[in-house]
């Protein structure tokens, strides 16, 4: 028989593991708090609930560590919800090994389980549905029509597609033939694209040495350089080489994204000239010029011995003229403006069927309003500018004192009817992102702050037909092949008229953001 203090021994740890049970503090519970709560009616014991309710295939968009929050993209609801975390969430990889919330990157498609009302996420799981390919610097991408290109194969693009560039979502005509892309998607739709690799700007200052002659920027970009070009690169540090008659020199550059690189040239020296540099400006465009009884273009600037020349132009519907000009040491511009010539029937002056027919179709640039406008790095004027229309795809960059530089992707459809295109108004500068603000310049680091004032005044002659009508044919090529323009002289292997020529060779297209209803 028992006797008290066996009875006692018995009794404690009975009682212990009993107050236990009553007041679910087990080991267990504890284990399941951060997915499970416990809810008790009239002090008794309800089965643990799972507070993460809802599930949903989403596209994240960033997380802030801080905050530990979340923000992902609703797929099946087309929104973004921003979710709190904690310890306790879990994060898989698609292949189910364990993730840190740091390791997510904006793009990736996941599953996620979380609670609506709490805002709060449980788990985080990479699709295993999904596929990523990154890097990819040879695509065709025509979001107008919603396919892509990569490699063989051919994808659809929705009109929900994200696209992320340096913490920021992006629209898809923003992505320029230069950028190096990661595609994001399920089966043969692409649901997001990540900018691994986007663009900056390289300015020329003092270029008149080099005027007519050739850069060449790494293998990125080889053009011929004309008067206030502004050059699209991509991003990275690169050797330009500058060659022109009696010049060949090299500079060391790196270019930012979205940001501008201004290269001074004011320390070439200008060997002692045998020809000089012409400029023409020529209305209307496109006209038939001759210099001395032979043909010539004049997209960029000519080189001619110096000395006394005859200079013929002519268009369609318009009175030709001919008139004299000298070379001298200097640059030289030659401007002409053609009369029109008209048909008097009756009192009426008509045209004819002929020269109406054989009227240029036009591009205007309407907004934003007082941008400077470049079309494949050439100047073209100050928005609202009209240039004449050549088809296929082109690079748009929109530049203004003060605000940030953004490129655009446009299609030009091949036919005889008048564009216009609204862009969205530009960024003003912040301390991080500053227009300009490296300069390259042999040994000097001087920029000319007043190049933009007289940009404006010479849009009085050029900025309402624009400088030439076919500049910038080079986007209109959609190669997805290699390019090879990348060494010897400045034109080895260089087409007079390919102004842009680029590695990637990636053709953007159908990214039209406001164009007319004829078009």
């Amino acid at each position: 028989m028992m006797n008290k203090n066996d009875i006692q021994k018995w009794i404690k740890p009975a009682l212990c593991g009993l107050c236990l049970i009553l007041t679910g503090c087990s080991a267990a519970s504890l284990a399941r708090e951060s997915t499970f709560e416990s809810s008790f009616e009239n002090g008794g014991e309800e089965e643990a609930v799972n507070i993460y309710t809802s599930d949903a295939s989403v596209i994240i968009e960033g997380t802030n560590e801080q905050e530990q929050t979340i923000t992902v993209h609703l797929i099946h609801k087309n929104e973004s919800r921003t979710l709190s975390y904690n310890g306790a969430t879990l994060v898989w990889d698609k292949y189910g090994s364990a993730m840190t919330m740091a390791q997510l990157r904006a793009g990736d498609i996941a599953d996620i389980s979380y609670n609506s009302e709490l805002e709060k996420v449980g788990s985080v799981s990479l699709s295993e549905k999904a596929w990523s390919y990154e890097g990819i610097d040879r695509y065709i991408l025509d979001a107008g029509n919603g396919s892509a290109a990569i490699g063989d194969e051919m994808y659809s693009i929705g009109e929900n597609v994200m696209v992320f560039s340096d913490g920021e979502i992006i629209d898809t005509s923003r992505i320029i033939r230069h950028d190096v892309l990661t595609f994001h998607g399920m089966d043969h739709n692409i649901m997001s694209i990540t900018v691994d690799k986007g663009h900056g700007y390289l300015d020329l200052e003092n270029e008149d040495a080099i005027l007519g002659g050739w850069i060449e920027i790494g293998q990125a970009v080889i053009s011929q350089v004309a008067p206030d070009m502004l050059l699209t690169v991509p991003e990275g540090n690169y050797t330009v080489r500058l060659t022109a008659d009696g010049v060949d020199e090299t500079r060391e550059v790196t270019i930012e994204r979205n940001k501008e690189t201004v290269l001074n040239l004011e320390d070439i020296e200008i060997p002692e000239p045998e020809d000089g540099v012409v400029i023409f400006e020529i209305t209307p465009t496109p006209s038939a010029v001759y210099v001395d009884d032979k043909k010539v273009e004049t997209k960029y600037p000519l080189r001619l011995p110096l000395g006394l020349h005859q200079v013929t132009a002519e268009a369609s519907g318009y009175e030709t003229l001919s008139q004299y000009f000298e070379v001298e040491g200097k640059s030289t511009t030659v401007k002409m403006n053609l009369a029109e010539r008209a048909s008097v029937s009756g009192n009426n002056i008509t045209e004819t069927k002929e020269e109406e027919e054989k009227k240029t179709s036009t591009v205007t640039i309407d907004l934003p309003n007082g941008v400077e406008v470049y079309q494949d790095n050439l100047y073209m004027g100050i928005a609202p500018v009209t240039y004449d229309k050549t088809p296929g795809d082109h690079t748009i960059t929109l530049r203004k004192s003060g605000y940030i530089t953004r490129s655009y992707s446009i299609n030009i459809a091949d036919d005889d009817k008048d564009v216009t295109y609204s862009f969205p108004d530009l960024d003003p500068e912040s301390s991080n992102n500053t227009v300009s603000g490296n300069t390259v310049s042999g040994n000097t680091a001087n920029e000319d702050k007043n190049k933009n004032e007289d940009r404006k005044d010479s849009s009085k002659d050029h900025g309402s037909t624009g400088n030439t009508g076919n500049q910038g044919n080079s986007g209109s090529q959609g190669s997805t092949g290699s390019n090879d323009n990348t060494g010897g002289s400045g034109n080895s292997g260089v087409e007079e008229g390919d102004q842009d020529n680029t590695v990637s060779g990636n053709t953007i297209s159908g990214n039209t953001l406001d164009e007319d209803s004829d078009a």
